[in-house]
C-alpha cells in the first residue's frame, strides 16, 4: 500500500513549541519538553479557518509514544508526564530512546536543528459554531464561525523536521482513523461531514450577499422611479415595493409610470380666416381683384339679414 504518513489533511495545526534538554553528566536518558497546545484559537487554517481544542475534555492515558515523523517504525522516545490547564494549555515532558532515532533527535538538537513537535489527536466530536452564535471553550467566550474539537485523545507525539504549516516551532496535530464495527473509516466520514458543513456555511454566506445585493438594487430602482415620476413614496409604499418579486415590481412600476405621465393640453385649432384676420392687424387687406370668400351658408345668412 502507498505511504500516507506525510499526506497533508485538514487535521494539521499550528500549536506550540518543543525543546530537547542538553545532555547532563550521569543522566542516562535525554529529556525533552514543550507546549503541545496553548489552548488558544488556531487561526487561518487552510481547511477549518478557525478551530480550538477543548482542554476540559482532552484525554491522555498512560505513557504516550514519541515517534519520528509519525512513523511507528521510527520510535524515538515516550511522553512520561503531562499537564493540562486553562492557563498553560497542554504541556508535556518525555525521554528519548538510545536507539538510532532517539539519538538522531538528540544529536541534531545539539547541533542547533529546530525540531518541531506534532501530536496525533482523535476528537470524539466536532462542533461547528455558526456566525452569530457564541461558545464557551477553555475559559473563553468565543464568537462563531469557529470549529470546536471535543474529547480529543492524544495517541502519540512526533518529532518533525517540518511542521504542519510555514511557522517554525509549530506543533502539528493529525487525526488517526479508527474503524467502526462495520469497518467504516471514521476519518473519511468526519471529513465528508466537515466538507458538507463547510459548503453549507459558504452557501449561507453567498445567500446573505445575494439578498443584500438585491435589496440595494431595489432601493436604487425605487429612488430612480421617484425622480422620474416626481412622486415621493411613503414609508409603507416603499416597504410594500421592496417585498414584491421582480416580476410584480416591474408590472407595478410600469403602471406608476403610465398614470404619472403628464400631457400638456392642446390648444384648439382656429379657422384659417380668423388667423389671417389677426395677422392683418384686425382688418383683412385685399389686393385688387381679390374677393372675400364666404361659405354658402354665410352668404345666405347675410342676404337674409339685409332684407
Amino acid at each position: 500500500m502507498p505511504k500516507e504518513e506525510n499526506k497533508p489533511n485538514e487535521y494539521c495545526f499550528q500549536l506550540g513549541s518543543l525543546s530537547v534538554d542538553a545532555e547532563q553528566e550521569g543522566k542516562k536518558k535525554r529529556t525533552f519538553s514543550g507546549v503541545a497546545y496553548s489552548g488558544e484559537v488556531i487561526t487561518d487554517h487552510w481547511y477549518w479557518k478557525q478551530v480550538i481544542f477543548d482542554l476540559d475534555s482532552m484525554q491522555i492515558k498512560g505513557r504516550i509514544p514519541a515517534l519520528l515523523e509519525h512513523s511507528p517504525r521510527q520510535r524515538a522516545g515516550a511522553i512520561e508526564s503531562h499537564l493540562i490547564s486553562h492557563g498553560s494549555g497542554l504541556t508535556v515532558e518525555g525521554t528519548l530512546l538510545s536507539n538510532e532515532f532517539g539519538t538522531q533527535v538528540a544529536v541534531d538538537s545539539d547541533d542547533g536543528f529546530p525540531w518541531q513537535m506534532s501530536v496525533r489527536i482523535e476528537p470524539s466530536s466536532i462542533d461547528e459554531v455558526q456566525a452569530g452564535n457564541t461558545v464557551q471553550v477553555n475559559g473563553k467566550l468565543l464568537h462563531g464561525p469557529i470549529t470546536v474539537f471535543r474529547g480529543g485523545r492524544i495517541r502519540e507525539v512526533s518529532f518533525c523536521a517540518l511542521g504542519a504549516d510555514e511557522n517554525t516551532m509549530a506543533v502539528a496535530a493529525s487525526h488517526s482513523p479508527t474503524k467502526t464495527k462495520e469497518g467504516t473509516d471514521v476519518t473519511e466520514l468526519e471529513k465528508a461531514q466537515a466538507e458538507i458543513n463547510a459548503l453549507k456555511l459558504k452557501n449561507t454566506d453567498l445567500e446573505t450577499q445575494n439578498k443584500k445585493f438585491s435589496s440595494d438594487m431595489r432601493d436604487a430602482q425605487i429612488k430612480a422611479l421617484e425622480v422620474e415620476t416626481g412622486k415621493a413614496f411613503t414609508t409603507e409604499e416603499i416597504v410594500e415595493m421592496k417585498e414584491l418579486d421582480d416580476k410584480s415590481f416591474a408590472f407595478s412600476t410600469a403602471q406608476i409610470r403610465k398614470f404619472s405621465t403628464k400631457t400638456e393640453p392642446q390648444k384648439p385649432t382656429l379657422p384659417k380666416f380668423l388667423t389671417d384676420h389677426q395677422a392683418g392687424g384686425g382688418e383683412k387687406q385685399f389686393d385688387s381683384g381679390d374677393q372675400h370668400k364666404f361659405s354658402a351658408g354665410a352668404k345666405a345668412f347675410a342676404e337674409q339679414k339685409g332684407k
